[in-house]
């Protein structure tokens, strides 16, 4: 469970990835739109992968219950290039086992949606990440 100070960060961080991209987000605006301090920032996240890590995390976790509940409409995919191998490799071992935990019960929760052309992009693009992810453990 994320405390409020880290939902505060990760909400920054999501707002400035939108306006900026994920290459140019910067950890010292996050802490600054957030409105806490940089010490209290490090405290949650240590670096700029922990970061992506949680957000992606957060995203993952979000998305699976969206599915489990019908909120189709509320499924993103923003922080999903944290899954792809260039950026996921540079993870710490218990960022990566945490994501890989919460990838395998998403992916399980979108292999399970009908066979429609609304989830066809979808479920391509992630058994596409699945299989990228396996040629690379």
């Amino acid at each position: 469970m994320l405390t409020e100070k880290e939902t505060a960060l990760l909400d920054a961080a999501t707002e400035l990835v939108k306006e900026k991209g994920m290459i140019a987000l910067n950890m010292s605006d996050v802490h600054k739109k957030a409105g806490y301090s940089r010490a209290a920032q490090y405290q949650s996240f240590s670096d700029k992968n922990a970061l992506l890590a949680a957000l992606c995390m957060r995203e993952l976790v979000k998305n699976t219950e969206a599915i489990v509940q019908g909120r189709f409409e509320d499924l993103t995919g923003e922080f999903s290039v944290v899954l792809r191998p260039v950026v996921y490799s540079y993870l710490k071992l218990s960022d990566r086992l945490m994501i890989d935990s919460a990838f395998g019960l998403m992916l399980t929760q979108v292999r399970s949606l009908p066979d429609e052309e609304n989830f066809s992009f979808m479920k391509s693009g992630f058994e596409f990440l699945n299989k990228e992810r396996e040629m690379y453990k």
